[in-house]
This record gives structure tokens, sequence and C-alpha cells, in this order.
């Protein structure tokens, strides 16, 4: 059997090198069939020059993976003994996002060039040219925390270093990166929405970018914001105008627009937010509502809180909550004895149908044992643990962070009113909160609240987010006049 050559010997090659080696716009819309967007040639043509270095700040929907994986397809095909290096925080991640591209637009490439087929191959690890594995390739690499050093790459003639989500890089990985293009024809391209107000990725778009006020700058900056680009619908823009709350939130400003935020670092919610909310009225329908009972259990620092609102049945982010009275324990309170309170405040409502949500982490596990032994209709509430959602885990760092933008959107639409009390009002106008490097929102642990920001526990806020980590029941009967007095016997302030 004859022995297969290599792609150096093939003429057609060496056309296609002519066609194709400095139009890689041609390259991806007559081999890989896709043309590209005026956002996309803008990558391509600052990535394509020698020695080019590139930081891309992105949006939604762009198709900046897709453009990518096109990209390495050809500055491997058309680059001779070229390496390409993928990196980004994990594994999974490029082979869940760029990787994948790349296999799809290889297989449109061999499709539409049959015979280019027969000297490269692509596997899970690595793409290289048949008789140069390890020579002329692209592989990935995982930028592990405290091991930046075994990112150091082998010096090369012609050398490509891809970033994904650099945004969330270490200054430390990204220097080690960039020290290894040493050679004229060393490229190196980064891609993040952009999640931090600082380090390697942000001083690329301003310290180290090129402009008219900057011309020895090193970086080719771009900005793909995604409400100008045509791969995005006007619908998926209004869509996330309303979830990410508005065109001047910091999520928003990341992950739609691409722009580095105003505002990354802040509170939840201002004094005038809670002010309306305690005034809001919002009106719940007949039938399609329930009553909940969110329990915050106290650690002896903390205090212990029952908070009973009436809230709907729709889903979280349409949720409707309706404050109507709240208790607090003394601080010193027993989480077992907290459990025989919770049983006699909720007394009035058990033929309600109420839901009784109580918080199971540390000290709560007692509380929770407790009121399912007397018989309550208990929801345990395990806010550390992610959220469920594929698409929510992109957005929130754990249930607690959900919840909390959750009532954030309700009070900033009047969907939800709470109580009057200045303590109430001055918890919630003061929640730290913040877009980690990945883009998610992270609420402020307890304890940095406490040692950064002095602020206590903030056990009323916590018991109105549990609210939207509800599976409320529909209210079953009216409650009767006696059972209103009782109530009102129990719980002297009451809306």
């Amino acid at each position: 059997m004859k022995k297969l050559k290599t792609v150096l010997a093939d003429p057609r090659y060496i056309e296609l090198l002519a066609m194709f080696q400095h139009d890689w716009i041609g390259f991806a819309s007559v081999l890989v069939g896709k043309s590209p967007t005026w956002q996309q040639r803008q990558i391509i043509s600052a990535i394509q020059k020698q020695g080019a270095r590139v930081s891309v700040s992105s949006g939604h929907g762009t198709g900046k993976s897709d453009m990518t994986s096109i990209i390495i397809l050809a500055f491997i095909i058309l680059n001779p003994e070229s390496r390409v290096v993928v990196v980004a925080n994990n594994a999974a991640q490029v082979r869940n996002v760029i990787w994948k591209y790349l296999k799809i637009n290889f297989k449109a490439l061999c499709s539409n060039t049959p015979w280019i087929e027969r000297y490269f191959d692509l596997n899970e690890r690595e793409f290289y040219a048949i008789g140069y594995k390890g020579i002329w390739s692209c592989i990935t690499k995982s930028a592990r925390q405290g091991n930046e050093e075994a990112l150091a790459g082998k010096h090369c003639h012609t050398y490509l270093v891809v970033v994904d989500e650099a945004s969330g890089l270490s200054d430390k990985a990204l220097n080690v990166l960039s020290s290894a293009l040493t050679e004229a024809n060393n490229n190196m391209c980064l891609l993040s929405q952009p999640t931090r107000t600082s380090g390697f990725f942000y001083d690329t778009h301003h310290r180290l970018a090129k402009t008219t006020d900057n011309p020895n700058g090193i970086w080719d900056a771009i900005t793909l914001n995604s409400e100008e680009s045509p791969l995005v619908t006007p619908e998926f823009i209004g869509e996330k105008l309303i979830s990410y709350g508005g065109e001047d939130s910091p999520e928003y400003q990341i992950k739609v627009l691409g722009s580095f935020p105003d505002n990354l670092d802040g509170y939840l919610l201002s004094r005038i937010d809670c002010e309306r909310a305690a005034s809001s009225s919002p009106a719940l329908i007949d039938g399609q509502w329930g009553w909940v009972a969110a329990c915050d259990v106290g650690n002896g620092r903390d205090k212990s809180v029952i908070n009973i609102c009436k809230v709907s049945l729709e889903p979280e982010d349409t949720r409707l909550v309706v404050s109507h009275s709240i208790i607090e324990m003394r601080a010193d309170i027993d989480p077992i004895d907290f459990a025989y309170e919770i049983k006699r405040h909720v007394e009035p409502y058990v033929s309600q149908n109420i839901s009784i949500l109580i918080d199971g982490d540390g000290v709560g596990f007692s509380t929770v044992k407790i009121a399912l032994e007397l018989g309550l209709n208990v929801q345990e509430i395990r806010w550390g643990k992610p959220v469920f959602n594929r698409g929510e885990k992109s957005r929130f760092i754990n249930q607690r962070a959900y919840s909390h933008i959750m009532m954030r959107d309700a009070i900033k639409t009047g969907r939800m009113q709470i109580d009057g009390s200045e303590l109430t009002k001055s918890q919630i106008s003061r929640l730290p909160v913040h877009l980690n490097e990945l883009g998610q929102w992270v609420v402020c642990s307890k304890k940095e609240m406490r040692e950064k920001h002095n602020i206590k526990s903030p056990d009323r806020s916590d018991t109105y987010c549990f609210m939207f980590l509800a599976n409320p029941q529909p209210i079953s009967t009216k409650i009767t006049e006696a059972e209103s007095e009782r109530e009102k016997a129990i719980n002297p302030w009451m809306s």
C-alpha cells in the first residue's frame, strides 16, 4: 500500500494557500460555508495580521465562539507547521464551546473540500496535520489557579494563543501565556464577557489598547454589542432587558452590551426602592395564591424571624408577594424552641395550606426536624446549593444569589410589598452584591458583611428572599372570623 503523503506535497494545497492564506474571510465563506457578520469580520481582520494581539469583549449571541473555531481552522490549515493553544478555566469549558464548533466547522470544510480530510485529523484532544502530530497542531489547556506555570508554551515560529473567558483567568496565567509570544508571527486572541473592572483583560481594553489617544497601544480592542448583532433578535434583547434589570444594570452592560459596567460592585436595592416596596399594593387574584411562613433560624448572635406572606402561584420571575405579619424572636431562643414558636404562630393558617420554609443549614437542622415532627408542611431551604436550571447556573452562583435577584426584580417592578418597619428597609437596602469573573451573581457572605461592611445579619431580608424559593400551596378556604381574631391576638402587628 502506498504511504500517505503529507498535505505539503499536494498541489491543491499550494493553490489553496495562494487563494486564502491572506483572506480568512474568504476561507470562512467559501470553504466553511459561513459568511461572517460585520462584527465577526472585525475579529478575523485583526487576528490574521502578523503578530496580532486581539482582545474581544462580547455580549450574548454574537457568534464569537463559532467564528473563533473558524479562525483556528484557518490558522492551522493556512500556516504550515503552525501551533494553536486554546486555554480556558477548565477543559470542559473548551470542549463544550469552541471545540464543539471546531467539529461542526471542520465537518463542513471537509464536505466542501473533500480532499482536505485525508491530511488533517480532529479528535477530542487535538486537531493536527497528519504526519505532524504534536508539531503542526491545536491543543487545549486548563488554567488552574496556582499552577499557572504549566501554561508556558513551546516556542514556535507560527503560533496562536486563544483564551476563552479571559476575564476569569488570573493575571499571572495571562502573563505566562503572553510571555511565550517571542517571534514575529506569534499571535494572541482573548475573548470574554467583561466581568472585571481590573486586571489583564480590562487593561487590554483600556491602558494597553490601541486608540487615537494611545497610538502606541499593543492590543486591538473589539467590543461586540448584542444589540447590534444580526444574529440576535429584538425579542431576545427585550427579554434580557427585563430579566437583567434594565440597560443600566451591570449584568445587562456585561452580557448584552459587551461593555465594562459603570458600577460593578454595590448594593442590591436602594432605600428609595424599599420605601416604594413598603407602600406597594400587588393585586392577588382569589384562588391563585397561598400562605407562606418563611423562617430564618438565628444562632445566638443573629435573631430568629418568622415572616408570613401571601404569595401568588406564578413562577418566581412573575411572582407577587404581599407582607402579612413578621415576628422577630429574642436572640437567644433555642433552635428547638423556635420550632414550637413557629407552630404557635402558624396555627391559624394550617387549615389554609400554609407552607413553612426553614433554612436547614447549620443550626436550622434541629428546627426542621422538630417542625416536621409537629406535623408542619415544611419546605427546607438549602440556598447554598446551586440552582437547578442550566441557564440559571450561568447567572447565579447559588440559590441564595438567585432568590436575592428575584426579590430585587419583584421590588423594582412593584410585585412585592414588604412590611413598613425601619429595620426591614435598612436591611434590604444594605445588601452587598457583585458579579464574579464568570458573570454570576454573588451575594456577599454574612461573615464578609459583618467584617468588611459592618453590616449585621439581614435576617428579615433573608425571609423575603425565601419567598422566591417557595412552592406555595393554593389557599383552601377563607379564614374564619375566629381564626382572624386569634391571629391578631398572637400578632399585634398585621398588614
